[in-house]
């Protein structure tokens, strides 16, 4: 569980941590247990993200519950014989290392930060400035909202 971070450097890889884990997922697929569904390559997710619930249990680590939905829908997946798969593919570059963070505003329970993220974790190539809204709660960090959630594959809305 992440703890209430106060350095710049421990919230970068809160973020970074939290923006990996859809990618983390959908890159754990067995690339030899492949099925066909109308005409789509699916392949079988390991056992620690065998069902919907353990899958978005992982996401809600970092992210709200709506987000947290929002990346398991995006994920692709058909369930076969009680396991779940994710469709088959390249999701691309997503960025997702933190190269500079400021944090803009800071209550008791709210945090919101502005972050650059990048493809490649030594140089600024294809960085995006994102915003996050991140609840402070016990010993607990939880990403409740994020800016530009319409231009990554991650953060579409559920169809």
């Amino acid at each position: 569980m992440p703890r209430i971070t106060q350095s710049v450097s421990e919230l970068k890889r809160f973020i970074e941590n939290a923006e990996s884990v859809w990618v983390e997922v959908f890159y754990s697929a067995d690339t030899n247990k492949v099925i066909i569904v109308d005409g789509r390559e699916y392949l079988r997710l390991p056992l620690r993200f065998s069902t919907r619930a353990k899958v978005i249990a992982y996401f809600r680590r970092y992210w709200g519950i709506a987000l947290s939905n929002r990346m398991f829908c995006n994920l692709m997946t058909v369930t076969r014989n009680g396991r779940l798969y994710v469709i088959a593919g390249d999701t691309g570059p997503l960025p997702y290392y933190p190269r500079r963070l400021r944090v803009t505003s800071r209550t008791p329970t709210r945090l919101r930060v502005t972050a650059n993220l990048s493809f490649d974790v030594d140089t600024d190539e294809g960085t995006e400035i994102i915003r996050y809204l991140i609840a402070r709660s016990g010993e607990r960090l939880t990403i409740l909202d994020r800016s530009n959630k319409f231009g990554d594959p991650r953060y579409q809305p559920c169809r």
